[in-house]
């Protein structure tokens, strides 16, 4: 198998490649691939549901991580559908501000409307920049960063759910700013290769021990 630095290596060379050429083509950044149920779109939504299915079949679900995998898969495949909304022909709740609630990342958006309205998300958005330095710096010196650093080292998949997370999340930040909708998919698409990646390169090692088990029998 690839390794895994390689694998991010085509995925991010791609996704960039994509970029690019949606920057410098306005019929392909608005033609059929990035529209609503476009191309990229609906690439990103089965590779979700890629992600789900190995994940179900290697029976993932049994290790909290693994089962943290299949719950984003499912709840980003749906979102990348909408929840079927348009394929079903029904609508989705309305949300303040525009829009319908038809996706987990509608969340933050309703989340980011309201912290805009109120005039607080300056301070907000500093608690947030200034959360994760701080929890850094304390689990420098605990010696709980070593640990968290150990525990992905020992399995590939583990350091590949943290960049899709990262890589999702990115993008619902552009969701949610509501800019460059064409990045945005992308990263989607993207994110949904990882994930798939990470489903088929999470430890098992609880499916060999029990194999052992009925072997001895």
């Amino acid at each position: 198998m690839i390794a895994l630095r390689h694998e991010l290596a085509v995925y991010a060379a791609s996704g960039l490649g994509v970029l690019m050429l949606a920057i410098w083509s306005a019929d392909f950044r608005h033609g059929p691939f990035f529209k609503e149920d476009g191309v990229v779109e609906m690439a990103a939504a089965m590779l979700f549901l890629a992600a789900l299915i190995i994940g179900l079949c290697r029976r993932l679900y049994q290790t909290a991580i693994g089962f943290a995998l299949c719950c984003l898969a499912l709840l980003a495949c749906l979102s990348e559908i909408s929840f079927g909304a348009r394929h079903l022909g029904f609508a989705m709740p309305a949300m303040a501000g525009g829009g319908e609630l038809d996706g987990v990342q509608d969340l933050v958006m309703l989340a980011y409307r309201m912290l805009v309205a109120q005039g607080i998300l300056p301070v907000i958005g500093v608690a947030l920049l200034a959360l994760p330095i701080l929890t850094g710096i304390w689990a420098y010196r605990t010696g709980h960063a070593a640990r968290l650093l150990a525990w992905f080292k020992a399995d590939d998949g583990r350091s590949t759910i943290a960049a899709a997370l990262a890589v999702i999340g990115l993008a619902v930040v552009l969701d949610v700013v509501e800019a460059a909708r064409f990045a945005e998919e992308t990263l989607e698409l993207f994110g949904a290769a990882l994930l798939v990646t990470a489903a088929l390169r999470l430890d098992v090692r609880f499916e060999r021990v029990r194999a052992r088990g009925r072997s001895t029998e």
